[in-house]
């Protein structure tokens, strides 16, 4: 009976370690919403508005209200997700971009980076002109924002 134990946990170290490797991250597999101010009249965004909206192109709404762009911290696996499928960059060289557009006085509407989800779900629901991204999870339900699109 011993001996079956021992194995048994040898099996479930390997299984584990092998599960570390791999390196599975839930935020790949949830998909992300980009959520705007509930009041916002935008109703749906593609890829290419929000690309555009999250590199400088884009300051206004179509009512004329200013952006506030929202930003989750650069090591957050959410970030990585947005800035891959929405901005075809790493997070490093999007926070690099950034950086050089502030210290050329280029960055007409830099992000604001928030430690968190809720904390971007809360600043969005109290600024009428905010956009942000958070899971998807985290977004479905709340009523004080409204999903403009969902990255996949």
């Amino acid at each position: 009976m011993k001996r079956g134990w021992g194995l048994m946990r040898i099996i479930i170290l390997i299984l584990a370690f092998t599960l570390l490797l791999t390196d599975i991250n839930l935020a790949q597999i949830e998909s992300v919403a980009v959520i705007v101010n509930k009041d916002n009249p935008v109703t749906l965004l593609s890829d290419s508005d929000i690309r555009r909206i999250y590199t400088n192109s884009i300051l206004k709404w179509p009512d004329g209200k200013p952006i506030t762009l929202y930003d989750l911290a650069i090591d957050n696996p959410l970030r990585n997700v947005f800035s891959e499928k929405v901005l075809g960059k790493s997070p490093d060289k999007v926070a690099y971009e950034w950086a050089h557009l502030k210290i050329t006085n280029q960055a007409k509407n830099p992000p604001l980076t928030m430690k968190n989800q809720l904390l971007i779900i809360k600043k969005v629901s109290i600024e009428m002109g905010a956009i942000g991204y958070v899971s998807f999870s985290a977004a479905k339900g709340n009523t004080a924002v409204k999903i403009v699109s969902i990255i996949q």
